[in-house]
């Protein structure tokens, strides 16, 4: 039997190998790490509820934005509509495309460090990848936006990467441009503040081929980026211009997160506020935030990684342009700087050099699988012990609001709910519900910015629109909570304590008066 080779040289061979490790990886941390995973008895963040509520919305004819309200990309939607179609109360086929996710993230992490270090030592990374992202206090509850965007940042990064170490300064096929201007259009129609990242990629190739005197060429790739951004584009143009839904398109995803999301700031403040954006998360991740910022200082002062000083300013680029698309308008939710994370590859070819450098080549294929299942072992047992999400694991889902007030909802046939005043917090999940109305939560933003949704919901409630009214008032709240006409139409039936992340609230649930 022919023993197998884990030489560089022979890496198509075990692809097969690297991308079934990366899938057993991604299963078992995110077994423990996301919300989703069946091991938890429900995911309790409003965000991924949310964007479950629209794609399922999506699913049953709702066009997102004119007929239910939220701001993110409709391509997101697209991914919980998915899920929704295989389990529809449940966050089960999202843990799946999670997996996968976090699989194909993995696999192209594997391939960056691959062409630094050798197959053996890249594979022994990806444990400790998984384990320093999963745990970071960034990765939240699980299902975000920038978690499913973790595999597209690091493909873009791969292909940067290996055309300045493998190709320049022939020109980059237009193939991979191509396909990178897609990614990108695919990131426009998921979260459009994450572009940064692409617009310092194609600036990269631009100024990598123009100063070769590349100059055709160059513009040229330009518009094959543009052409592959169209291409991920005329979908959403079509679908949204066939149901007269355009201006809702532009005016909820783009005019509501520009005007509501984002602060008037002068250059300074913009400044001010990236750089901050970017060091906040150090103090609580330290060693692997640190880890990465140490591998990017290296990386681009040492020449003993690359001479090639284009890689160098298109990694500049990459990360500094993300980092004033994400920060710039003045927002620091924790979960932001969990797309930064890719980056941290940079940190284990630093490290692992050192390694080689003391302990030489690892040869034998004995002692490589001994190092890996003991790196599993290791950064599996700590995930387990310490991971922000276990407080969760072995809770009942009998004992969940959302579960104790679905059973309660569901006694009546086709029941209809407004989740007021707040996030949606799972109740449209549990209960199954598509909602009737457009503006079925209400999102972390003042009143003043956009009155229209909670006047829209004081409506439904003076005229009786739903069923069901449930809201969220924290437990420590001393003001006067009072909701117009609640009392005359609704009469409250249950009232439950319970925490959600860092703060306790009661959960109020009132039925409609009879007639």
């Amino acid at each position: 039997m022919k023993q197998l080779s884990f030489e560089k040289e022979n890496l198509n061979k075990i692809d097969l190998l690297v991308i079934i490790i990366c899938l057993l990886i991604a299963f078992f941390f995110l077994l423990i790490a996301t919300k989703s995973s069946p091991l938890y008895p429900f995911n309790d963040w409003a965000d991924a509820n949310i964007s479950f509520t629209m794609g399922k919305g999506m699913m049953n004819g709702k066009i997102p934005y004119r007929d239910l309200f939220d701001h993110k990309g409709p391509l997101f939607y697209i991914i919980f509509g998915l899920a929704y179609l295989i389990s529809n109360e449940t966050f089960l086929c999202v843990f799946i495309f999670e997996v996968l996710s976090f699989s194909i993230f993995l696999f192209f992490s594997f391939k960056l460090i691959n062409l630094y270090l050798k197959t053996k030592y890249a594979i022994i990374t990806l444990p400790i990848l998984a384990a320093s992202i999963v745990n970071l206090s960034n990765f939240t509850h699980g299902g975000s936006v920038e978690q499913f965007c973790l595999p597209l940042l690091t493909i873009s990064l791969y292909h940067l990467f290996d055309y300045f170490e493998n190709s320049y300064p022939y020109p980059i096929s237009n193939k991979i441009v191509l396909i990178n201007g897609v990614i990108a259009g695919c990131i426009l129609w998921i979260k459009f503040s994450l572009l940064g990242f692409w617009f310092g990629w194609i600036a990269a190739i631009f100024i990598g081929m123009f100063a070769k005197q590349e100059v055709v060429r160059a513009i040229k790739a330009m518009f094959v980026f543009l052409l592959g951004i169209l291409i991920a584009t005329l979908p959403w143009l079509i679908y949204f211009g066939s149901n007269h839904a355009i201006f809702d398109l532009l005016n909820a995803y783009f005019m509501f997160n520009i005007r509501s999301y984002s602060m008037d700031f002068s250059m300074i403040s913009i400044l001010k506020s990236t750089f901050v954006g970017i060091l906040a998360s150090l103090p609580e991740n330290p060693v692997s935030i640190g880890l990465m910022y140490f591998g990017m200082i290296i990386f681009l002062t040492y020449k003993k990684f690359t001479n090639n000083i284009f890689l160098k300013l298109g990694l500049s680029l990459c990360f500094f342009s993300l980092a004033l698309s994400v920060y710039g308008g003045g927002r620091q939710y924790v979960y932001y700087f969990l797309i930064f994370s890719p980056f941290i590859f940079l940190g284990f070819i630093a490290i692992f050099n050192i390694v080689i450098d003391e302990i030489g080549k690892l040869k034998s294929n004995r002692l490589f699988f001994i190092i890996l299942f003991i790196t599993l072992f290791v950064t599996f047992s700590y995930t387990r012990l310490f991971h922000h999400n276990t407080y969760m694991i072995g809770v009942k889902k009998e004992d969940l609001v959302q579960y104790k007030y679905a059973a309660i909802i569901n006694q009546i046939e086709s029941p209809s709910l407004l989740n007021y005043g707040g996030l949606d917090h799972g109740f449209y999940t549990t209960t199954g519900i598509v909602p009737n109305i457009r503006f079925f939560h209400y999102p972390n933003i003042a009143y003043s910015r956009y009155p229209i949704i909670l006047d829209e919901q004081n409506r439904y409630i003076k005229e009786q629109v739903v069923d069901y009214v449930v809201f969220q008032v924290p437990t420590d709240y001393s003001g006067d909570f009072k909701i117009p006409l609640l009392d005359e139409n609704y009469h409250l039936i249950g009232r439950e304590k319970q925490k959600n992340e860092d703060n306790e609230f009661y959960y109020f649930l009132y039925k409609k008066n009879p007639d």
